[in-house]
Order: C-alpha cells, then sequence, then structure tokens
C-alpha cells in the first residue's frame, strides 16, 4: 500500500477540523451555546498550532541543507509550542462565559487524530521514508 506523504499533513488537519465540529456540535445539541463555542475554540487551540508546524514543515528552506531543514522543524514546533499557550491565556483570560470541561475534551479529542490515524492505517511507513543503513 502506497501512502502520498504530500497528502498526510492536509488529511490530518481536516480530520482536527472535522473532530473540532463534531464534538461542538455534540456539546450544542447537548449543553448548549457555552459548551459549543467553548468546545470550538478548544479545537481551534489544536487546530491553529499544528497548522503553524504544517506550513513550517510543508515549505522548504531556502537553503536545502539539513541544518536548515531541521532549524525550520526547530522553530516550527517552537512555535506550535508558544501558540498553544498563548491561545490558552487568550481563552482562558479574556472569554466569558466559558466551558473549561469542553475546551480541554475537544483539544485533547483533536490532538488524539494522528494517533488515531496510526490506528487506524497499517502502520506502514512509506518507503520514501524509509532510509537504508
Amino acid at each position: 500500500m502506497s501512502i502520498d506523504v504530500k497528502h498526510v499533513i492536509p488529511v490530518t488537519l481536516l480530520a482536527q477540523v472535522c473532530v473540532s465540529a463534531v464534538a461542538a456540535a455534540v456539546c450544542w445539541m447537548g449543553y448548549g451555546g457555552v459548551a459549543a463555542a467553548s468546545a470550538a475554540l478548544g479545537g481551534a487551540t489544536a487546530f491553529v498550532p499544528n497548522a503553524f508546524l504544517a506550513a513550517r514543515l510543508l515549505t522548504p528552506p531556502r537553503d536545502l541543507g539539513h541544518r536548515a531543514m531541521l532549524r525550520s522543524a526547530w522553530i516550527g514546533e517552537m512555535g506550535k509550542l508558544v501558540l498553544t499557550v498563548v491561545l490558552f491565556a487568550v481563552i482562558f483570560g479574556f472569554v466569558r462565559p466559558l466551558a473549561p470541561l469542553a475546551v480541554f475534551v475537544t483539544f485533547i479529542a483533536a490532538q488524539l487524530v494522528p494517533f488515531g490515524a496510526l490506528l487506524i492505517g497499517d502502520g506502514a511507513a512509506p518507503k520514501e521514508l524509509v532510509t537504508k543503513s
């Protein structure tokens, strides 16, 4: 089975958006608008930093050396961490009313999407990513 590496990241991001939308809809039907908005914010807190990292990883650096690529990935990961902290700070500092449980549950559900994809898939790495030793 062949995996198209170029589509894995966008599909994972789309799946995170879908999981967040479903969680927000379930919260809206069961608990009302505040819980739904809180769930949407939790999903966005997972999606936005991951999209930033994806942009860093999918955009090749000007210098195609291994150090430049490693630096780009490192900046992407640090940016993801900072964005996550900032988004949580903004949500808990400024959004009222808020359902914190909905925020955290949806954030965790969206963060688990890549692991779910690994469980669903056969776990085989694409041939392009396997290196010879």
